[in-house]
């Protein structure tokens, strides 16, 4: 029971983080579909040619599935925790595809300590 009650920081950790994710990715969907002056569309990279519209969609694909997460993890289900981890390292990939390989960003370091967080909520079945 002291295991479980010494792991509350590492939860909200988790849920805030994806909380971040869901506005970070809902915010770039906005700025890729509307033009505000001084801040323009977000900057990709250059490897991918893709279409303002393209990244709109793409981007409220992944703040909703962030979201879903974040329901199933705020209900403490373990499939939860296993589709932040999930999304979050995805997160991880997909910036270091569309960029480099260690273009570190903010986004890339919730995703990683998110990623950490949730491990131990994931429990593997004992067979």
């Amino acid at each position: 029971m002291q295991e479980k009650r010494s792991r509350w920081w590492l939860r909200l950790v988790v849920l805030f983080g994806t909380m971040e994710k869901v506005l970070q990715h809902g915010l770039t969907a906005l700025f890729f579909l509307i033009d505000i002056p001084g801040i323009g569309a977000p900057n990709i990279g250059n490897r991918f040619n893709l279409s303002n519209p393209t990244m709109v969609v793409l981007n409220i694909i992944y703040a909703l599935l962030f979201f879903w997460a974040l329901i199933l993890a705020a209900k403490k289900a373990v499939s939860g925790y296993r589709a932040v981890l999930l999304l979050a390292l995805l997160d991880i990939a997909l910036e270091f595809t569309f960029h480099h390989f260690f273009f570190i960003t903010v986004s890339v370091l919730v995703s990683a300590l998110i990623s950490i967080c949730s491990i131990p909520f994931i429990r593997v079945p004992r067979g």
